[in-house]
């Protein structure tokens, strides 16, 4: 039995690394300013460790929840107000401290014994909070930006790094791949295959790597990510 939970071992560690990064990338993009770079390095290695250690003793794996985290670093994020007719708000800064992290994860602990007031909160309420956090984590992901410049003329294009270094035509392709991609993703995890769905994750990046590279210069795979 060891030896075989080698394999659905291996299916969670591709689960969670890829969430860890894929929110990692999200949050600390180069746009958001963050400057307290050790503390979110010391975030990983806690995660890491605490991946290592809770299952020794039937805990459960320490995520990324993407949604939350985009949605907490989103409610921290400090827009400017003086901009000019037309132009989109830009970011100043992140309010980065703990206090707010640890209050969420005192109230995801504290539900463990309040699940008698949560079953009084109709499940609509639920599936709408959950609906809004995911819709409001959109902002700023640059795949959902590109999306939308989809249906937008070229000449209302903002004066970002994958508008100006790679055309629009070209732009589009790479935005139709990767949504071919998460429509594979969700067949997948829609069926009796789901179980192969770490797997199927994980195929993107030889095909980032090896297909792709052969049909985008390195230039433009550099600012459409």
């Amino acid at each position: 039995m060891m030896g075989a939970s080698v394999v659905p071992a291996l299916l969670v560690f591709i689960l969670i690394f890829m969430e860890t990064q894929i929110t990692s990338l999200i949050v600390s993009k180069k746009e958001r300013r963050l400057v307290k770079g050790s503390g979110f390095h010391l975030d990983l290695l806690l995660i890491v460790i605490l991946g290592a250690v809770c299952p020794l003793f039937g805990l459960p794996w320490l995520t990324a929840a993407t949604v939350r985290s985009v949605t907490h670093v989103n409610a921290l994020t400090v827009m400017s107000k003086a901009t000019a007719p037309g132009e989109k708000p830009m970011i100043q800064e992140v309010k980065e401290q703990r206090l707010t992290g640890l209050l969420v994860a005192v109230l995801v602990g504290l539900s463990i014994v309040m699940t008698d007031v949560l079953r009084l909160i109709p499940l609509a309420v639920l599936f709408g909070i959950f609906l809004y956090m995911g819709v409001t984590s959109l902002t700023g992901i640059q795949l959902y930006e590109r999306i939308t410049l989809m249906c937008t003329p070229a000449k209302h294009h903002p004066d970002h790094i994958y508008v100006t270094k790679v055309k629009t035509w070209r732009m589009n392709l790479f935005t139709l791949i990767q949504l071919a991609c998460i429509v594979a993703l969700w067949v997948v995890k829609s069926t009796v295959a789901s179980l192969a769905f770490p797997f199927v994750l994980i195929m993107t990046v030889p095909l980032r790597r090896l297909i792709l590279s052969r049909i985008f210069e390195e230039r433009e795979l550099q600012a459409v990510r």
